[in-house]
């Protein structure tokens, strides 16, 4: 049985490499680290249960192991723990996949935990628990982990995206990543190997949405475990919508390449009436909306303005987190895609009757393509990059976004909403809402359409999916 190593330990020594010596001793590190192939091959991903108080977690084993467990303790040499069984699924390429849920975890707890593979045991991780609804989150989009040699191989791309977990959370204190989509280019399980490969990973909450290039392949399915799953009318290979919930925020993470509205509103609508006390609504899916800084793109994102806005707008979402424009922005205050108050770098709104709406810069594959912001936008960048990462923090009354580049102290921009007791939800008119409806209608149509595309396009590229399993 392999020899189990402390989280704290790799942390410890990550952190001493990366301010004591220089960077190329970090290189060395993440060699060694990558080097541990039968660790790297698990995938080993932490994701949300339904609540503060459950916990989702994914990998890989070997194709003769057909059992899966969780040893759970708040004892870091696991002493005392317990066992949770989970379920073992065969993916479609055959090989096995551990899915485990753990539930009844305590608030403001340090809990130790090691994947179990039959008898095979993980090394030792660790996470927390937060305590009350104050919380804090790196959000991000487009990490493209690759195998594209052009633009760096999975293994260069790993590193670059372990050397950023390592820097935010040596400077900031997170409890969890929210990634906006596409963490993968071409949807292999190699990269999402490469995306989970830091042991710093491990240790954080990862909340994924599926991007276009994620759905490239079908390894993003079987690679996560993700609560209160809603596939809808239109399914997907790749999986569909999901929510959660932390603190007083209600997280609903959507597949924006699925254009069935009709499907969306449902999913939301159904989350938000099971969760109608929790103050603030999130929303993260992939596609931009209202950046406007890719003119190819701008027809793309006028239909999906036109089908999901009068459901955001209907329910009342507070933030919605995208990514796939690789075009740092955020958007005014916007109801009915008009602008209704002007938001300000380092301003706040409070009571907002309307929603932000912010594209986070690619992690790793800045664009050059330039072209000018939306009129809706507020805060944009001169130059793109790659450099920014930002920082969520949630409270009961206020979410505050703050954007750092890389490297620098300083913020680069920031905003905050706030909520008192004198918030009163706008209302969306009937007339509005019938024409949503109408619209959503329309949408499910094309997704029907454009899903007979995707299986023509996966089935040439090899995969073994079923016509009604991938169009409906």
């Amino acid at each position: 049985m392999k020899k189990s190593k402390s989280i704290l330990c790799i942390v410890l020594s990550l952190v001493m490499v990366f301010t004591a010596v220089p960077a190329v001793s970090a290189v060395s590190v993440w060699d060694s680290i990558w080097n541990d192939t039968e660790e790297v091959e698990k995938a080993i991903i932490m994701q949300p249960g339904r609540d503060e108080s459950e916990r989702n977690f994914s990998w890989y084993m070997s194709e003769d192991v057909t059992s899966c467990s969780i040893k759970i303790s708040t004892d870091p040499f696991m002493l005392s723990s317990k066992t949770v069984e989970g379920e073992v699924i065969s993916d479609m390429h055959g090989k096995n996949v551990a899915k485990v849920t753990t539930t009844g975890l305590e608030a403001g707890e340090t809990y130790y935990y090691v994947c179990m593979s039959g008898d095979e045991e993980s090394n030792v991780y660790s996470f927390s628990t937060v305590e009350g609804d104050s919380f804090s989150a790196l959000y991000m989009s487009d990490i493209h982990i690759t195998l594209d040699e052009t633009s760096g191989d999975a293994k260069t791309t790993a590193f670059e995206f372990a050397d950023l977990l390592t820097e935010v959370t040596a400077e900031h204190d997170i409890n969890m990543i929210l990634s906006a989509g596409d963490q993968a280019t071409d949807g292999l399980l190699s990269e999402y190997q490469g995306l989970t490969f830091s042991p710093v990973s491990r240790g954080l909450t990862f909340a994924t949405a599926i991007g276009n290039h994620d759905r490239k392949g079908i390894a993003y399915k079987y690679f996560t475990n993700l609560p209160n799953e809603d596939e809808g009318m239109i399914s997907s290979p790749q999986g569909g919508n999901y929510y959660f919930t932390k603190g007083e925020v209600l997280f609903l993470v959507i597949d924006s390449n699925n254009a069935s509205a009709t499907d969306h509103r449902n999913f939301i609508k159904n989350a938000v009436e099971e969760n109608p006390e929790l103050k603030w609504r999130v929303v993260m899916m992939h596609h931009d909306l209202y950046g406007g800084s890719i003119e190819s793109r701008e027809s793309e994102n006028n239909l999906l303005r036109i089908i999901l806005s009068p459901i955001f707008d209907e329910f009342n979402i507070d933030l919605v987190l995208t990514g796939h424009s690789h075009h740092y922005s955020i958007s005014h205050l916007l109801y009915n895609g008009k602008i209704v108050e002007n938001l300000e770098n380092g301003g706040t709104i409070t009571n907002a009757q309307g929603t932000v709406y912010m594209v986070s810069a690619s992690v790793g594959r800045a664009r050059d393509d330039e072209n000018e912001y939306s009129e809706r936008v507020a805060i944009g960048m001169d130059e793109f990059t790659d450099k920014l990462y930002n920082i969520i923090d949630f409270s009961e009354n206020a979410i505050t976004v703050t954007t750092y580049e890389r490297g620098e102290d300083e913020e680069f921009a920031s905003f905050t909403l706030t909520k008192d007791e004198d918030y009163d939800a706008p209302e969306i008119g009937f007339f509005r809402k019938l024409f949503g409806k109408f619209v959503a209608a329309i949408g499910t149509i094309y997704a029907i359409f454009n899903n007979i595309g995707r299986y023509h396009d996966l089935t040439e590229d090899g995969f073994n999916v079923g016509f009604f399993e991938t169009v409906f």
